[in-house]
This record gives C-alpha cells, structure tokens and sequence, in this order.
C-alpha cells in the first residue's frame, strides 16, 4: 500500500468513527508482537465497521483481505486498492467458474497476504466470512489456519514466526449514534508443537485435519473473548445480572455510581459470562431458577 495513501485512510476513517462513536476504548495493545508478522482475526458483528476500528486502532500497518465483490463499488474499490486490501474470491461468489480457477485465484489472493505477513507485515481476517446480528459466532472458515500456515512457509528461516491474535470487538449498541465501543487485543494463540510443526511428508488429508485443529483453536479462543451467547435474551440476562451486581456493590459501599466505560462493562460480563457457564455444568437447577429470578426482575 502507499504509505501517502494509507495514512490519509487511516485518519479519515478515524474521524468518521470519532464523529458516530462517543467513545472509543481500547486494550491490550501490550499483546500484539514487537517484531515479526501477525495475523489478527475477529469476529464480524458490524460490517465494514469492524474492520475499520481495528484498521484505525492497530498501532502497525493492516492489510485486508476481503471479498472481491466490494472493489467494484468506485470509492469504495479505489479506498481498498490505496490501503493495500488483498481480494479474496470465495467460492460461493464465483459459483459460474470452474472450481480449478477459483482456487487458484484464492491460492493467489492468500499468498500475497501471507508474503506480506512473512516479511513482518500485520494482517487480518474475519473467519466467519459475512457480517451478521448473531450473539455467537457463525462457523468458522478454514482459511484464517491456510494463512497462518502458508505464512510460516514462507518467513524466512530465523526470523520471528507469525502469530495469531485475537481481537474482541463489543459494542454497547452498535448501530446508535455516539454509543461506545471496545477494541480488545488479546495474547497470541498458543499452538501445540504437533500443529505448528507438520511433518515434511504430510499429504493433503494431513494438513487438512491440521487446518480444521487450528480453525476449532480460533473458535474456542473467539468465543471466549466476544463472550458469545446462545441467544441475545441470554445476552441481555447476563448484562442485568451484571448491572445488579453492580448496583449492591455499589450501594454497601455507600458509592454514587457513574456510567460504566466499555472496559469494565466489558470485564464484568466477562465475570458473569464464565460463571454462568461454569455453573450451568455444576449446578443446572439453580442456574435455572437464577435465570428465572432475574428475568422476572427486569420484567418488573
């Protein structure tokens, strides 16, 4: 990408967030490697938002790969050209060419993706592959683990190896006007040494299952830090058990509560969301009849 052009996105679209967001939060930027080239991957509640905060909010450079379709739109198109973004050509966009040019036009896509890692560069992805309204994740794509691995391939021998790095995005409401939003950088994955390093006579079954071992890492780490729920009345229980807490607290400390930033509205879900489901598998029934209370609550 041109750094001229890039840097001009890069405060434009700060300035668009800056103007819709009354505040922007943001976490563990100690997580993300000093050296060496990273592959960041999210989940993807909030269309070309997403990846616009975490482009706006990575103190490094981020290239994007992203469906091919979004480059015929003209501005659009000639924004992601400037910045660098990667076309990815999915299969169900390309459905009418023959399945050997489309993967070799995705073969194509994630090699310049992942020469760009190799070399140190940062990159991201969103594994679920569309945006959606969902409190959990859609299934995840593989692609995210081909990356990762091609871009091992490819970095050179001595040189840091590419990690993986989840990003938790969590809007308070995501389509209101000056809500807040957090941007949450978490630690590299830890990959066992049996997937990081596949035998040199590994056929295609083999890094196949590797792919698949790596994308369930992806998943279970993802869902731990969006805090995916079942359902969003679940969601919306867990946030009024969250408040209470707060609320009785608050009151035995005899405190005068502020409004909550998204960090620690964020920290006590977090609380709350692995202790429910801790308790479900421990204590079923009274997880149930807890669940009942509150919702007759916020029904009163």
């Amino acid at each position: 990408p041109e750094p001229t052009v890039y840097s001009v996105a890069v405060r434009a679209f700060r300035l668009l967030l800056r103007l819709f967001f009354r505040r922007i939060e943001v976490t563990g930027l100690e997580n993300l490697p000093k050296e060496g080239g990273a592959v960041l991957v999210s989940w993807h509640p909030n269309g070309l938002v997403d990846p616009g905060l975490i482009f706006t909010q990575s103190p490094a450079q981020v290239i994007f790969g992203a469906r091919h379709g979004l480059f015929k739109f003209p501005l659009l198109g000639w924004v992601m050209r400037g910045v660098g973004t990667v076309p990815i050509y999915r299969a169900i966009d390309q459905s009418a060419l023959p399945p050997e040019e489309r993967q070799k036009a995705n073969a194509q896509s994630l090699d310049a993706l992942a020469e760009a890692v190799a070399g140190g560069a940062w990159s991201c992805l969103f594994p679920e592959g569309d945006s959606h309204d969902s409190p959990y994740l859609l299934d995840l794509k593989t692609g995210a683990a081909r990356f990762w691995y091609r871009a091992r391939e490819l970095s050179p021998k001595g040189s840091p190896e590419p990690v993986i790095v989840p990003v938790g995005l969590h809007y308070d409401a995501k389509r209101a006007f000056r809500s807040s939003v957090l941007v949450a950088f978490h630690p590299p994955l830890s990959i066992p040494d049996a997937l990081r390093e596949l035998p040199a006579d590994a056929d295609d079954d083999d890094r196949r299952e590797a792919c698949r071992a790596v994308t369930g890492i992806i998943d279970s780490s993802l869902r731990e830090v969006v805090h995916a729920t079942e359902s969003w009345e679940l969601h919306h229980l867990m946030h009024r058990a969250r408040k209470l807490v707060r609320a009785e607290r608050g009151h035995r400390a005899g405190s005068h509560l502020q409004r909550p930033g998204m960090v620690e509205r964020t920290w006590a879900f977090a609380r709350v969301w692995a202790a429910f489901y801790a308790r479900r598998d421990t204590h079923p029934e009274q997880v149930v009849g807890l669940m009942d209370r509150v919702r007759d609550y916020d029904a009163d």
